[in-house]
């Protein structure tokens, strides 16, 4: 079931570098606020949270700058390019109190459940 569809989320906000895309995506779900600037995004009070789904070089960057806005991140793997941005982003977001994690969706797929099952036989 969609996060949004639980009643638990709310999408409160779209980011795209084109104003025409991010209101394309935000005719399927009701959104208060779009943004073209990730600076903005990072800065606005309307999210707690936002779940990075960019190109893989931008993880770390984009990481560093929500988790430094005090925003909960969800990233798409990998988290980053190497050690060292990883234990980076995890200093950042325990010095802000807010939560990191890498979305790695495929481990809660059946086909996944069901090898790593019988791989541990």
């Amino acid at each position: 079931m969609p996060a949004h569809e639980t009643g638990k989320y709310k999408l409160t906000a779209i980011y795209s570098r084109s104003l025409e895309q991010a209101q394309a995506f935000a005719s399927d779900y009701p959104v208060d606020q779009l943004f073209t600037s990730l600076d903005d995004l990072a800065q606005s009070d309307a999210i707690d949270a936002v779940y990075i789904a960019s190109p893989n070089s931008l993880h770390f960057p984009q990481t560093q700058l929500f988790l430094s806005h005090k925003k909960h991140v969800i990233c798409e793997k990998p988290l980053a390019s190497n050690l060292r941005e990883v234990e980076d982003a995890i200093r950042i977001a325990r010095e802000n109190q807010v939560v990191l994690f890498e979305a790695f969706k495929t481990a809660s797929l059946q086909i996944f459940c069901c090898c790593s099952s019988r791989s541990a036989r």
